[in-house]
């Protein structure tokens, strides 16, 4: 089976998008070939069946000639390809969806966005498969084409050597991510200070890891940084810019804890590769929480800052035996419920069921 991908950039070396390396990757080692399109190319490396094509943002082209390109390459290469897999540019399918029918190319849409739109809509009637990573991740999920799929994460490159358990030591909690207000960042910054002011817990740093996408985003980082300073918990918050996904490893490794605010939607991808590797990680998502087990100790359900403190100082005390075997849970939840190689897997079975 061949199969073409379409997504919005190819590059190993981005810090939000240089995951879908490693999906590309994967999908070549269950495909006869592969040939990718995307809006943006940068650095990739990749199997000699894999075939990348840009639509030509990073030379700076016109959305005119991004149109003429897509069309000139879903035609062309019609013959090299039966089934098309678009990740979440549901643009893609609203372009291309009705040549692909009149091909008799299946085409499946990963799609994790809970707002609905008239081009979404379209893309669902077009498509023969609707993917995400749980019922939660997508708004129309009642729809009979919907699959939930879980997230792909590459346990096999996602693990630590070992953890460090040396108790005397300056604790790091680290959260990656886009530095944005739907994330939760307020409530972190505030439940740190209670972790100093009320709890007296001060031997820890937090890394704030992530990069900006907008002109309001950077409008959040100064207030960010403002209330650093008013809250007075300079010594304990550090912003360290982004991070390709490829860097993240010996930053995941070096962590006590990783922790995330997002209270709203399906499982995320950083925190899924921190507990891959085995990080006790603090969450705000009951999303798959039937797998947790005894892990479900460090949800916060109620998303205040007194709740999400006192998860983290629980964490940041741990005993060296209850690190590990929280380690040794979380991992094997990911290895049994978000691994890229089942999801690939699966994504190729639901176009062999098709």
């Amino acid at each position: 089976m061949k199969i073409l991908i379409l997504t919005q950039k190819v590059d190993v070396n981005d810090d939000v998008l240089g995951f879908f390396h490693g999906w590309i990757e994967k999908f070549s080692e269950k495909f006869e070939s592969v040939s990718v399109i995307c809006l943006q190319k940068g650095n990739y490396s990749f199997s000699n069946n894999v075939r990348v094509f840009s639509l030509g943002k990073e030379k700076g082209q016109s959305k005119i000639k991004y149109i003429y390109r897509f069309y000139k390459y879903i035609f062309s290469l019609r013959n090299d390809y039966d089934v098309v897999f678009v990740h979440m540019n549901i643009e893609y399918v609203f372009l291309g969806g009705l040549f692909w029918r009149i091909m008799g190319k299946k085409i499946a849409l990963w799609f994790a966005h809970k707002k609905g739109s008239f081009l979404r809509k379209v893309a669902v009637v077009l498509s023969h498969r609707i993917l995400s990573v749980s019922k939660e991740s997508f708004v129309g999920s009642n729809n009979k084409k919907f699959r939930a799929m879980g997230h792909g994460i590459n346990t096999e490159y996602f693990k630590c050597a070992e953890l460090n358990l040396k108790p005397d030591r300056l604790k790091k909690i680290i959260s990656i991510g886009r530095l944005s207000p739907v994330k939760g960042y307020d409530l972190l910054l505030n439940a740190i200070h209670h972790l100093v002011y009320k709890l007296n817990e001060t031997g820890f740093v937090v890394e704030l890891i992530g990069g900006v996408a907008n002109a309001e985003d950077v409008k959040y980082i100064e207030h960010l940084k403002d209330s650093v300073n008013h809250l007075k918990i300079e010594k304990n918050v550090v912003f360290k810019g982004p991070l390709a996904n490829n860097k993240i490893l010996p930053v995941l490794c070096s962590a006590d804890i990783f922790v995330s605010m997002q209270c709203i939607g399906g499982a995320g991808k950083s925190f899924l590769e921190a507990m891959s590797c085995g990080i006790p990680t603090v969450v705000c998502t009951s999303v798959f929480n039937q797998y947790w087990g005894k892990a479900e100790e460090l949800f916060f359900y109620n998303g205040t800052e007194k709740d999400l403190a006192e998860k983290l100082q629980k964490c940041l005390n741990l005993s060296a035996e209850d690190r590990v075997a929280y380690s040794q849970l979380l991992r094997k939840i990911v290895m049994e419920n978000h691994n890229l190689n089942n999801l690939i897997d699966k994504i190729k079975n639901e176009f062999v069921t098709l």
